[in-house]
């Protein structure tokens, strides 16, 4: 049995039945949520160990 096909082409795709306006917004939206998170996490990954770091020197403890 074959598969559907619903878009006939990479245009017909992008245009979302219409909804393109509202779709790829949101989509964007998403990501770039999402990426800022990774970046906040990155670098409170970093200020973490480094903070770590500095309480293990003063403890004695060099890492």
């Amino acid at each position: 049995m074959d598969s559907p096909v619903y878009w006939s082409s990479v245009s017909d795709f992008l245009a979302m039945g219409g909804h393109a306006g509202f779709i790829w917004p949101a989509f964007a939206i998403g990501f770039a949520v999402l990426g800022g998170l990774a970046l906040l996490s990155r670098h409170a990954l970093g200020t973490a160990e480094r903070e770590l770091a500095e309480a293990r020197k003063e403890a004695g403890r060099d890492a």
